[in-house]
């Protein structure tokens, strides 16, 4: 009787001490949630995330797990297709709601779902590898689950192994998160094709699964590009580009279209790896409007100024390859003027970049004093000619293929869904 009195008293000191909390945390959960479904900007589900898991949390400390559980499970739900699309990222707020769930159901005496749980967080937490092991016997269980989540680790496998040398060990890898990525997308469309059939509906909202083979597909195009294989890779990153251009026509938001212009500028330096210059030119046009449409619409923000920049200076490259230098001028220069402003997040090699085309440009227009003055500007920046084109505009808003940045794919944000 003591017992169960000193327990009422004890909740109603919990209640009392974190009765605030609970509060803010509801609203910062109505918040969040208004913000996600205004915006399908993965950082505002992320935002709807970490609060629900914040109040599931609060819940179980005033002792009250059973009403915390709708909202951790909610969180994971939430996470989970965006971690299956970008999981290099996303992995950790996964992971971290992952282990509230697992505790909370183990405080509601559930120990195998518990485990579940709690042995997913840890995966998430461990090496590439280990992942891919942890999810591979998973998909084979319940490949509707869990294939996505064995594709998205297998995506991540193969950037962390281009990451530390090994790209030819990655090319495998990732042509079989292709391949599951692939069948997911198809039976993605197969569905929405049955249901626009029978309601009449119009396209799928949150293209999670299309997103995901986008960014595989170029990925693996660039990988073959940078092992000297541009023919191999040129189909996989024109696969990928007319998969953005289907996603960026769907929204009217200006910044859906980042991950098109960068697809599209892969698809350029393929295609002069080809020495086929006067084919990537439209795609370079297209991706330099791209860009202005988003500096148009955030002109403050610096991140969308550096992506216009890299895109200037790759259409004034491929004018001035093309014999065209009096076209490429304008934009070779407007190159340097935005590097500048943007050094910060591009580096100096960037820039040291664009002043060595357009010291190219200057010279062709027999301009010879003012080409000297951008190649010793060039020099004096510690320009090199080893600085790889597969750091790309990514550097400032990501590139291609999805991951984190050093793994050479990350990507543009922010993107649809």
């Amino acid at each position: 009787m003591v017992r169960r009195a000193g327990r009422r008293w004890g909740a109603m000191v919990a209640r009392l001490r974190w009765g605030g909390q609970l509060r803010a945390a509801r609203k910062a959960v109505a918040t969040d949630r208004g913000r996600a479904e205004a915006d399908a900007d993965p950082r505002y589900r992320l935002a709807l995330a970490r609060s629900l898991r914040t109040l599931a949390e609060l819940l179980a400390k005033v002792d009250r797990p059973a009403e915390g559980l709708p909202y951790a499970e909610e969180a994971v739900d939430l996470c989970r297709p965006l971690a299956e699309t970008e999981l290099a990222r996303r992995r950790a707020v996964l992971a971290e709601c992952l282990g509230t769930l697992g505790e909370l159901l183990t405080t509601l005496v559930r120990p195998v779902a518990a485990r579940i749980a709690q042995d997913e967080a840890a995966a998430l937490e461990g090496a590439p590898e280990d992942l891919v092991a942890f999810y591979r016997p998973l998909a084979e269980a319940d490949p509707i689950r869990r294939r996505p989540a064995l594709a998205a680790a297998l995506h991540h496998h193969a950037s962390w192994l281009k990451q530390h040398g090994r790209r030819e060990e990655a090319l495998p890898v990732l042509e079989e998160a292709i391949a599951l990525r692939r069948g997911l997308a198809e039976a993605d469309a197969e569905a929405g094709a049955e249901a626009d059939a029978e309601a009449g509906a119009e396209a799928d909202a949150e293209p999670f699964r299309r997103i995901a083979l986008a960014r595989s597909l170029g990925f693996l195009g660039e990988l073959l590009g940078q092992l000297d294989r541009p023919a191999d890779g040129l189909p996989y990153v024109a696969e990928a580009a007319e998969l953005r251009h289907d996603l960026a026509a769907a929204d009217a938001d200006p910044r859906r279209g980042i991950a098109l212009a960068l697809c599209l500028r892969a698809r350029c330096r393929l295609l002069l790896q080809l020495d086929r210059p006067a084919e990537a030119l439209p795609f370079a046009r297209e991706a330099v409007r791209l860009w202005r449409r988003v500096t148009e619409s955030a002109a403050d923000d610096r991140r969308y100024r550096a992506g216009l920049a890299v895109s200037l200076h790759t259409l004034g490259e491929l004018l001035a390859k093309l014999d065209r230098p009096a076209e490429a001028l304008a934009y070779a220069q407007e190159a340097v003027d935005l590097h500048r402003a943007c050094v910060g997040l591009l580096g100096d090699h960037r820039l040291a970049g664009s002043l060595r085309t357009l010291g190219d440009v200057l010279t062709a227009l027999d301009r010879p004093a003012e080409a000297q003055t951008a190649r010793d500007e060039a020099t004096a920046l510690g320009d090199t000619e080893g600085q790889t084109e597969g750091q790309t505009e990514g550097q400032a808003k990501g590139d291609t293929g999805g991951e984190a940045k050093g793994g050479g794919e990350g990507e543009a944000k922010p993107e649809t869904p």
